[in-house]
């Protein structure tokens, strides 16, 4: 049996490709679901999951996950007149004029559809016990800047809420009197919870920022899509050298990394910045099959690799690249 941590990384709605990839997972015997570390929408995936898991073991969490993703759609409906012109390229003046709004003055809800959607989704009790993967999320302090990474003893629905509160779109999220944004600007997601106490592991990450685009961006919500990926990256970068570290220092520490990536699986349509904020029932479908037929040839291919060595260059994908600025 191989034991699998989870990195799940925040990408609004191609956070349904993740959805597929783990109900792929599920469904595989010889795989255990270790630890899981998510940002974002990768903390509302660990979420439903590890709350699943604990109610019903694989199929329970593969249950709890397809909940998620209809109830996510299921919210975002009073809000689709926002997100039309995401869809309609002659109202581009409005999109991208969104950037310049606050959530304060445009968003009276605030996270309350996603609250909706949690508290059908996560147990928080639950999520204490022994039966339920231990999951890290992770949300960054709006006053200090600093990151906080909430475990089972301290999780609630408000900080994973806080993991997902994109700073544009919602009001800060606040947790024992201090404000939190979106975890994916600090680590996308962080990595060291995943191997804090065991240094022999496959970290399986499920990557859906990609690490290059071939255009620059021109619009206003592109320019500010791109300066979050590269946050999120270099987020990503600094946790792979701690990785690193580890590797080559630590007497026994064997840290083997595996990345099934949306950039190398998807299509250019699924990468368009603006499906990230696109709310459907039809679009979650799409990339949660997608995510099943990734996942299903990644095994096929690096199954064997699986407790034995990594199975991605992550030096090279990653270390080299951006220590070069390639």
């Amino acid at each position: 049996m191989t034991v699998l941590h989870l990195a799940l990384q925040g990408g609004g709605a191609h956070g349904a490709f993740t959805w597929g990839v783990l109900d792929h997972l599920l469904d595989e015997p010889d795989i255990a679901i270790g630890r899981i570390s998510g940002s974002s929408a990768g903390a509302l995936n660990g979420a439903a999951l590890a709350s699943g898991y604990a109610r019903g073991g694989r199929e329970g969490a593969k249950k709890n996950l397809a909940l998620l993703w209809q109830k996510i759609a299921q919210a975002g409906l009073p809000m689709s007149f926002l997100l039309l012109p995401l869809r309609k390229p002659g109202m581009g003046t409005w999109d991208d004029a969104l950037p310049l709004v606050s959530p304060y003055q445009a968003n009276p809800l605030g996270m309350a559809p996603l609250r909706y959607v949690l508290d059908a989704v996560m147990d928080e009790e639950r999520l204490k016990s022994a039966d339920a993967p231990v999951l890290f999320v992770n949300a960054v302090n709006v006053r200090t800047g600093a990151t906080r990474v909430f475990g089972n003893g301290d999780l609630s629905v408000d900080a994973v809420l806080a993991s997902a509160c994109a700073p544009l779109l919602f009001q800060a999220v606040t947790i024992d009197g201090d404000p939190y944004w979106d975890g994916s600007y600090a680590g996308n997601p962080m990595l060291w919870p995943l191997y804090d106490d065991d240094i022999d592991a496959d970290i399986f990450m499920v990557e859906l920022t990609p690490l290059e685009r071939p255009e620059t961006p021109t619009s206003a919500k592109n320019i500010l899509n791109r300066i979050n990926e590269i946050a999120s990256i270099n987020g990503l970068v600094s946790e792979l050298r701690a990785l690193d570290l580890v590797n080559r220092t630590v007497p026994g520490a064997d840290l083997r990394m595996h990345v099934l990536s949306l950039a190398d699986e998807g299509s250019a349509m699924d990468l368009e910045p603006s499906i990230k904020r696109t709310i459907g029932w039809e679009l979650f479908e799409s990339l949660h099959d997608k995510g099943r037929a990734a996942c299903e040839a990644w095994l096929q291919r690096h199954r064997s690799q699986l407790g034995v060595r990594a199975s991605v260059d992550w030096h090279g994908r990653y270390l080299g690249a951006y220590r070069h600025g390639r």
